[in-house]
């Protein structure tokens, strides 16, 4: 697999980062104001998020329709990158870049796209086999292989991305989906291509000699 850029970045970081990862005793610093608010505020009630991501995820993958007339979800056929059909979401509602209608449907985020699976996937739904959906496997398409980086991106290819973004240009939007998908495939374990996708091929130096590792 090629090095890019990204990768040889990622691997100085967790060099530095390991040379760095001595034993060090932190002491946790007091706040006087700090110290006194409370650990539960009254009054207070905390928001049952368990049911509010069960029922935003039944919301935003109807196929159907939501209040307003019009689905949240849209199917994309561009096929980009591999030979099969992903999905789309609004990033925003009534976003005019985005629908099955609008720029061939392929103008959706992955970090959008793929938050959303996590989230289902942390209170228990099955987001391998919804109503024959299996929106694990098609979200694979976000895996830039067409263009040869043969990472995670926000989006399927580097021309529907000059609609807006920071794809290929922002540190975040490109590191994100990569760490959103290796938490989505931790979640849904055995799904075809998961594994290779989730692959990170880097170079290390080792007793003088330059080895491949594969993690």
């Amino acid at each position: 697999m090629k090095i890019t850029p990204f990768l040889s970045i990622l691997s100085v970081l967790s060099i530095l980062t390991a040379c760095n990862s001595q034993d060090k005793k932190t002491e946790q610093a007091g706040l006087a104001k700090v110290n006194e608010m409370p650990n539960h505020p009254t009054p207070y009630k905390m928001l049952d998020w368990n049911e509010k991501a069960k029922k935003f995820d039944e919301m935003v993958f109807d196929h159907q329709a939501d209040s307003s007339g019009e689905p949240l979800i849209w199917l994309d056929s561009a096929e980009k990158n591999f030979s099969q059909t992903t999905f789309g979401l609004f990033t925003v509602i009534g976003d005019v870049r985005q629908g099955p209608d609008v720029n061939n449907g392929e103008f959706h985020e992955a970090i959008n796209s793929l938050g959303a699976l996590l989230s289902a996937g942390l209170v228990g739904i099955d987001k391998t086999n919804q109503e024959n959906y299996n929106y694990v496997k098609m979200v694979q398409n976000y895996f830039n292989s067409d263009n040869g980086w043969n990472i995670m991106m926000n989006n399927t290819s580097g021309e529907i991305a000059m609609l807006g973004g920071g794809y290929g240009r922002d540190w975040w939007y490109d590191v994100f989906p990569n760490v959103l998908y290796y938490a989505v495939s931790d979640l849904f374990k055995g799904v075809e291509r998961a594994d290779s996708l989730g692959s990170i091929n880097i170079l290390v130096e080792n007793k003088g000699k330059i080895d491949l590792c594969t993690f």
